[in-house]
């Protein structure tokens, strides 16, 4: 037992002995202080005590690692990072009262001032973002911006997106959310617009477009809500009248087909002539039945501007847009005769006196040979069908009933009856009894015989 004490004793008499000549030689200690490193020579024991020996003052506010009070080993290292002043800035507050602080990492400065950081929170030093969880470099002070992201809604394709940003410009959230905008694309605000918080954006993509017209087609792509603003993009907007299918007004349609109609207009001048009319009046100079013209007629000139339409070089319509009378037309005045001149005629039957002579179609008819089923023996003056009655339209038989007249190669008659007449012609009808009948279809001239009637039709209806 006490060989066992014995032996105890002298082991820790040694340890002692061992402890008491490291604790008393000279140790080599690296110091850094805010990333300076030097080495010094000291029998210190503890942090504090080679601090103090490197004669190094820290304050309570920087940090020294280990702490002041951990004994030192051999070739030990302290560091020690002092405090510098900190300052905050922040969009809703401003800039925060300034803190001396040792940290160097963004994230836990913020945490120290009680500002809890986000996801796509964004740390500005010297304007430039700065990673939250990297230490910044060395600097005699710090001013930081802390920019909390805000929430914005994004629409593409009918589908809603909600996403946060801490950046300054629209085109840089999308940019930093992975969104890709093109130039052909449509967003509803400006790539240089400042976020603001619960803003909501429109982003229509731009798809392919083929448009048609006039020999032409034109691929591209376009974003716009209209035909109108799709060709405006592309440089092939619409002049005058020129239109589109869909309307420009419409959405492009489904399959991005746009037709474009090239409308042109000419006007034309066109002229035609106006027929003048005819005025005939008496001329007690001229014989009966006879002709001649006191003043000649001259045609007018009815002007109209025509609208000729074309749509992609093709005549499609012409329309009458105004007429007018450029030039009256001038009336050709006629005189008739009104001189009755009794004049003779040899014929087999002896010499006739007559006042009139006027061409006819002569044709003849008898009882039952009048054109119709039935048999008719009287005449509308009231005699016989027999040789000797003619017939005459109405018009002549209104003025003319009872005269006599002469018909070559028939002999006198007596216009006692009403026919059809014939279109276009002066007409006579002979009549004839059933036995007697002989047919007539031919031209000949009549006389008028006198006596000369008091009333006398001076143009022949």
């Amino acid at each position: 037992m006490n060989r066992r004490n014995t032996a105890l004793s002298s082991i820790i008499l040694i340890l002692l002995g061992l402890a008491l000549l490291f604790f008393g030689l000279r140790r080599p200690i690296t110091i850094v202080v805010d990333g300076q490193s030097f080495v010094i020579q000291t029998r210190a024991l503890t942090v504090r005590q080679a601090l103090n020996s490197a004669q190094i003052s820290p304050t309570s506010q920087d940090r020294i690692t280990p702490l002041p009070n951990h004994l030192l080993g051999w070739k030990g290292v302290i560091r020690v990072d002092r405090a510098r002043p900190v300052q905050v800035w922040m969009p809703e507050t401003g800039l925060l009262a300034p803190i001396q602080a040792s940290e160097r990492i963004p994230a836990n400065l913020l945490a120290d001032l009680g500002i809890k950081l986000f996801p796509k929170d964004r740390i500005l030093w010297n304007g430039e973002p700065v990673p939250p969880d990297q230490p910044l470099l060395l600097a005699p002070a710090y001013v930081l911006q802390f920019n909390p992201a805000v929430p914005f809604t994004l629409e593409e394709g009918g589908k809603e997106k909600l996403l946060y940003t801490a950046a300054a410009t629209v085109g840089s959230a999308l940019e930093e959310a992975g969104i890709l905008v093109s130039g052909l694309d449509r967003l509803s605000a400006s790539l240089e617009q400042p976020v603001q918080e619960g803003m909501k954006l429109t982003l229509t993509r731009a798809r392919p477009i083929t448009i048609q017209g006039g020999g032409t087609k034109v691929s591209s792509q376009s974003a716009a809500p209209t035909v109108g603003e799709a060709l405006a993009e592309v440089g092939l907007a619409l002049q005058g009248l020129d239109y589109t299918i869909p309307p420009e007004t419409d959405p492009i349609p489904a399959e991005g087909v746009i037709k474009v109609v090239r409308v042109e207009e000419e006007i034309l001048l066109e002229q035609t002539p106006i027929a003048f009319e005819t005025e005939f009046i008496e001329d007690p100079d001229t014989e009966l039945d006879q002709r001649s013209v006191v003043e000649p007629g001259e045609a007018g000139i009815k002007a109209s501007r025509v609208r000729i339409r074309y749509e992609n070089g093709k005549e499609v319509s012409r329309e009458t847009d105004a007429e007018w009378v450029a030039k009256e037309p001038v009336t050709k005045k006629v005189g008739y005769g009104t001189q009755v001149v009794v004049h003779t005629l040899d014929t087999p039957s002896g010499t006739i006196e007559y006042w009139r002579a006027v061409t006819v179609y002569a044709t003849s008819y008898s009882p039952c040979r009048s054109g119709t089923e039935k048999c008719y023996y009287g005449t509308s003056l009231g005699l016989p069908v027999q040789r000797g009655v003619i017939g005459v339209t109405s018009a002549w038989y209104r003025l003319m009933a009872g005269q006599q007249i002469y018909v070559p190669d028939y002999g006198v008659g007596t216009i006692a009856d009403i026919g059809g007449g014939v279109s276009g012609k002066y007409w006579i009808d002979l009549g004839f009894t059933d036995e007697e009948f002989e047919p007539w279809y031919y031209d000949t001239t009549i006389y008028f015989l006198t006596p000369v009637p008091e009333t006398i039709p001076w143009i022949l209806p």
